[in-house]
């Protein structure tokens, strides 16, 4: 889970300048075992709500989003609620990400990537998160689509990026991821 923003176009606390509609990945919450970067922690709803919450409060923002529309799914016999609604309980509320198509998707990334340190919007990403930069930067491509990663491998830092660039790529009136 990434906390992002869009910058207007100032001064960051860093000191460095971002152009008006940059995206900046400022921190992460990540559930993925330690040394195992496509493993995770098996961590119920609840505990993962209880990590986003956290991570919110420390930097001062309502705990809500986009996620992937998998989360509204209701799967098998008895399921009485989606993991959607779980985190709403919880107090987390997500919307569906405006994903596109994969490809589509990837595209507005890598250009936004490619046009970080100039003057149009770029993609940055802080120090702070880990799990972005040991995973991201590593990701292969799918041999049968080059256009697109490879999601054997753990690409979940990169989807969550690519959901919030979207968000806020295709945002009017609703800035929030």
């Amino acid at each position: 889970c990434g906390i992002m923003a869009e910058s207007p176009g100032a001064t960051g606390p860093d000191g460095k300048y971002y152009s008006r509609g940059s995206v900046l990945l400022l921190d992460e919450v990540v559930t993925a075992a330690p040394g195992q970067l496509n493993v995770g922690l098996g961590w119920t709803v609840p505990r993962v709500a209880e990590a986003i919450k956290e991570k919110c409060r420390d930097w001062g923002i309502r705990p809500r989003g986009v996620a992937d529309d998998a989360i509204w799914a209701r799967s098998g016999s008895g399921v009485s609620a989606s993991i959607a609604e779980e985190f709403r309980k919880e107090g987390v509320t997500f919307r569906p990400a405006k994903k596109a198509d994969r490809v589509s998707g990837w595209e507005v990334l890598r250009r936004m990537m490619q046009d970080a340190g100039t003057e149009k919007p770029g993609f940055y990403a802080s120090r702070a998160c880990e799990y972005f930069w040991q995973t991201v930067p590593y990701l292969g491509r799918d041999p049968r689509k080059p256009n697109d990663c490879d999601s054997r491998g753990p690409d979940h830092a990169a989807d969550s990026v690519r959901y919030g660039v979207l968000a806020i790529h295709n945002s009017v009136t609703q800035r929030d991821f």
